[in-house]
């Protein structure tokens, strides 16, 4: 099993699986995430690596 954030609300997220797609400069790894709100996404596994300092849970605009 392998975490990260919700792209959308932070909360903790599964990335369910990954496959590389074809695109003219090359194939490019895509991941389909799933968080606890039910939020799903499919987008370039790189994304996912712009997330990694983000603290699953913490939300938008508070303070701590």
């Amino acid at each position: 099993m392998e975490l990260t954030a919700c792209p959308e609300c932070c909360a903790p997220a599964e990335i369910e699986w990954r496959l590389p797609v074809d695109s003219t400069h090359g194939p490019v790894d895509h991941v389909k995430v799933y968080c606890v709100r039910r939020h799903w996404f499919l987008m370039p596994s790189e994304e996912i690596a712009a997330l990694a300092g983000v603290v699953p849970g913490a939300a938008h605009g508070t303070a701590s």
